[in-house]
């Protein structure tokens, strides 16, 4: 995005996060729990994927997914993505080897009404050998001030 000239403007893109980073920090976080259980997380999210949604609230949904795959993996590879659709940012958590897709899905719930504080949602689904996905989205619009 140029910038314009606009003090404002380039207030507001030195304040832009990006995604990438987002996930990064958090992955952070949640890694000394994943290594107790021998798994580990992989960011695959695009560094030029920009939120201008409410940042604090999307990182609080995302943690308590990324601490929740963390505490139930076991022997696991954990990858996250992300992709624009229209204004909507749709990240994808996938757990290779889930163990218990139950007890996941049951700790998930309190990040639902999270999510929803954003216009966002929480799903999540099993298939059979172990694979468990969620999927975090929410619309990428800048919060009104």
């Amino acid at each position: 995005m140029k910038n314009s000239g606009n003090p404002a403007d380039a207030a507001w893109q030195q304040e832009r996060i990006t995604l990438h980073s987002m996930v990064s920090r958090l992955v952070a976080g949640s890694a000394p729990a994943a290594a107790r259980n021998r798994s580990f997380l992989i960011n695959d999210v695009p560094k030029d994927l920009y939120i201008v949604a409410n940042p604090e609230r999307v990182a609080a949904v995302l943690s308590n997914v990324f601490v929740v795959l963390a505490k139930n993996a076991s022997d696991s590879c954990i990858r996250i993505s992300a992709k624009m659709c229209g204004n909507v940012i749709l990240v994808q958590i996938k757990d290779q080897h889930s163990i218990n897709p139950y007890t996941i899905a049951l700790n998930l719930q309190q990040a639902q009404p999270m999510a929803e504080s954003i216009g966002g949602y929480v799903g999540v689904t099993s298939q059979r050998r172990c694979e468990t996905t969620i999927v975090v989205s929410f619309p990428n619009i800048p919060v009104a001030a």
